[in-house]
């Protein structure tokens, strides 16, 4: 990387997770690595840190058509003059094809980061057109890759394996199986993520004698259904063994939660909870047949997952009966299945990624 090149970010936001992987960059580049973000994502939710704003600098959110599209505004002079800028793959963000097409006028190399593709594919043509500007993107897991090259054999294409733990945070926690009883559930508490039908799971279980008494159930995250959530808890006779503790990121607070858990859970698409949830040596069980996030890639039936039959609470509760039956034998997995994520899923990994597209291209 020569000594003036700059290498610009822009994104929709900066979410505590991201800046385990940007800081690094940072230290390693210095100012010639910006990140311009806004406050708030589609649908309020998620947000940028708080400390995101101590490195990199805030930009302005305008979203319209009922939220759908978005428009971002304070950088574009910047992001236009950088040496190679990376942004958002969402064909959402209508700023980003202006940016796209200027900075292709400008001969300026401009690569897109994300999904490879999007929850609806009525519109191919025009994901085709949007791709068609980029000069390169960065998927989130080489099933991602696969799919782009295929579609666009003569495209560059990199992976940088999506991660919110350090390596060296890759670490089981430990705990005596006596010590193992919680159900844990970490992540926004939204609807599209299903949390009310663990709920309803858990209580089924109980109620069937399926787990103990010992048998807790914690949400460890926030979100708009979480007064509805506490408000269906407290109808149930096992309130007193629902717990709602929050937002936490500090991965000290989080590996408390996991070293208790039985498993965690995701109800409805899996997102990076999965790698947090491995990265601590705690097996996932999971929604089979949901529209999950890129990180399904990592969750491997019998290894570190189970699965159960999406949207139905009786398997589910059954599925919790099971885990909970087994926590013996996923106890002693839980040094294996850290290794693992710490090898293929840390900020370590995905930096790298970074590191090797700009200093080859850079030099």
């Amino acid at each position: 990387m020569k000594l003036n090149n700059t290498v610009y970010m822009q994104l929709p936001i900066i979410p505590d997770y991201r800046m385990g992987v940007f800081l690094p960059l940072r230290e390693r580049w210095g100012q010639r690595f910006e990140v311009f973000a806004g406050e708030v994502d589609f649908g309020g939710s998620p947000i940028s840190a708080g400390e995101a704003w101590e490195y990199f600098q805030k930009i302005r959110n305008y979203y319209f058509f009922g939220e759908r599209l978005l428009w971002q505004s304070g950088a574009t002079k910047k992001v236009l003059g950088a040496d190679l800028l990376i942004l958002n793959g969402n064909m959402r963000f209508v700023s980003n094809w202006f940016i796209q097409i200027a900075r292709k006028l400008l001969g300026r190399p401009t690569l897109l980061w994300g999904h490879a593709e999007g929850k609806s594919n009525r519109v191919p043509f025009i994901r085709s057109l949007y791709l068609s500007l980029c000069d390169g993107f960065i998927t989130y897991t080489e099933a991602q890759r696969n799919l782009l090259f295929k579609r666009y054999p003569n495209m560059n294409i990199w992976v940088a394996p999506n991660s919110c733990v350090a390596a060296s945070d890759c670490v089981a926690a430990v705990a005596e199986v006596d010590e193992i009883h919680d159900i844990l559930y970490v992540g926004r508490l939204v609807e599209e993520k299903k949390v009310k039908l663990l709920l309803e799971g858990y209580i089924y279980a109980r109620k069937h004698g399926l787990i103990p008494s010992q048998a807790k159930l914690v949400f460890v995250g926030s979100g708009v259904e979480r007064a509805y959530l506490e408000k269906c808890a407290r109808a149930s006779v096992y309130r007193d063994d629902i717990h709602f503790a929050g937002h936490v990121s500090a991965v000290g607070e989080l590996r408390e939660f996991y070293r208790k858990a039985v498993c965690s859970v995701s109800p409805g698409y899996v997102g990076l909870s999965a790698t947090q949830s491995f990265s601590f040596g705690i097996p996932m069980l999971i929604a089979r047949d949901e529209f999950h996030s890129p990180e399904i890639e990592a969750c491997r039936e019998g290894v570190n997952s189970t699965f159960f039959e999406s949207g139905n609470l009786v398997n589910l509760g059954e599925h919790l009966g099971e885990m909970y039956n087994a926590r013996q034998e996923w106890c002693n997995l839980r040094n294996e299945i850290a290794e693992w994520t710490r090898e293929c899923y840390s900020f370590d990994a995905m930096c790298a990624t970074f590191i090797e597209i700009v200093e080859a291209n850079h030099k």
